[in-house]
């Protein structure tokens, strides 16, 4: 758009949300640009009226000049995806410079080659009138041979048929007759165009009184307070700080619980850590007192039967001591 000399800068924020203004400026601009001598778009865009003729009359030219087919849809919308539309004509533009300035670079001066430029935009202008003419005049054609079944018998009952001088003179009596007729009607209505006005007239007196008479009685009633219109007041006042105190204790209520789930969450963990931990020491206990045992039974094989009682006693201690090592770890 800077290339092509639009006097602002455009970013994609400016249509984060819908922004008609800045879409409806662009449009003008772009068909200012693309058809400077077109005064067949809706420039006002201040009524929803007003901005469905200004997107469907530039959609519309730019359709029938530039062959450029945009959604109206989304143009209304004025969002990003009009973005997307507008980028259709945009480019056909900037190609447009784009093609020109090689052109200059490359070959004739920039005069001759700008008077060629506007030679053959002047005959495209006409080709396209000569084409929407051609249109029209055939789809007239069109009409009247659709009619010519008609019409040629007619012309030739006319032709072939000898009108008699009694059969013309009916003919003329009657039509004379009939406009005779047409005109005692007309003047008959016109006749009773006063009658028909003056009760017009009262007729609208009358709804003029009934209008301003209820005009006041409107008024009246706008100034009159009712009765429950201030504990009604009262009542919402209430009614809101309610749902104030409301929303906050929904909050709180949903804070604690999910606090409580994470405590929960957090000792089941702990729980689950701890026995872990005791079913590890557990089985190191045990292991090193097995081979404690089997240590001191190595020792000494010929101890015969003291060494089979001491065996039992050392046995019993190692028991107690390993049953004061759990109670330990459970307390």
């Amino acid at each position: 758009m800077k290339t092509l000399g639009y006097n602002r800068l455009i970013s994609m924020e400016n249509f984060r949300t819908p922004n008609f203004p800045l879409v409806a400026e662009i449009l003008i601009w772009i068909v200012g640009r693309f058809d400077p001598d077109s005064n067949d778009i809706h420039t006002s865009y201040d009524t929803q009226e007003d901005r469905v003729r200004l997107i469907r009359s530039t959609a519309q030219l730019l359709a029938l000049k530039g062959n450029i087919m945009l959604n109206t849809k989304r143009l209304y919308q004025a969002d990003g995806f009009a973005v997307k539309e507008l980028l259709k004509v945009v480019t056909k533009l900037y190609e447009a410079v784009q093609l020109l300035e090689e052109d200059v670079g490359r070959a004739q001066p920039l005069n001759s080659r700008l008077r060629d430029l506007l030679f053959q935009i002047q005959e495209l202008k006409m080709s396209r009138e000569l084409a929407s003419q051609v249109v029209t005049k055939g789809a007239l054609l069109y009409e009247l041979l659709g009619k010519e079944v008609e019409l040629r018998e007619a012309r030739n009952w006319g032709v072939t048929v000898q009108l008699e001088l009694g059969n013309m003179e009916g003919g003329v009596k009657g039509a004379i007759v009939s406009t005779r007729h047409n005109i005692a009607n007309v003047a008959s209505l016109i006749e009773n165009v006063a009658a028909t006005e003056a009760a017009l007239d009262l007729k609208i007196e009358k709804k003029k009184t009934e209008l301003e008479r209820n005009q006041k009685r409107l008024l009246t009633l706008m100034k009159v307070r009712p009765a429950f219109l201030e504990e009604y007041e009262k009542l919402e006042l209430e009614l809101q700080s309610l749902y104030q105190e409301y929303i906050t204790r929904v909050r709180c209520h949903a804070y604690l619980e999910q606090v409580q789930e994470e405590a929960a969450q957090l000792e089941h963990e702990k729980m689950l850590q701890i026995q872990r931990e005791t079913r590890k020491l557990m089985e190191e206990l045990q292991s090193e007192d097995a081979q404690r045992l089997m240590l001191e039974d190595g020792d000494d094989e010929e101890g015969g039967e003291h060494e089979g009682r001491g065996t039992q006693q050392h046995t019993r201690r190692l028991r107690t001591a390993t049953a004061s090592r759990k109670s330990t770890i459970y307390v």
